[in-house]
């Protein structure tokens, strides 16, 4: 019962973090970072986290909203996109 309780926490976290960055064709190195998140409000702050674990600091650059299908589709999926350019120093 416990495993069970542990792959479903597991599967929850792994839904967490970037979606993924896009690197500079020419460095390599970030420059931008795509997050997402249930509202606005908390796919901005899950950029903003997901910046500080990349260690870069970010502009939003584009939030939009990616509808989804399904009767339960909101229990799993995030329906906000947020894209933030990195700022260099």
């Amino acid at each position: 019962m416990k495993r069970g309780w542990a792959l479903g926490i597991a599967l929850f976290m792994a839904g967490c973090g970037p979606q993924y960055t896009i690197p500079s064709y020419e460095t390599g190195d970030i420059e931008r970072v795509v997050s997402s998140g249930h509202s606005p409000k908390s796919c901005l702050e899950h950029l903003n986290e997901d910046a500080k674990e990349l260690k870069v600091n970010v502009r939003l650059t584009d939030m939009h909203h990616e509808s989804t299908s399904g009767p339960i589709a909101w229990l799993y999926n995030y329906s906000y996109v947020c894209t933030g350019k990195v700022l260099r120093s």
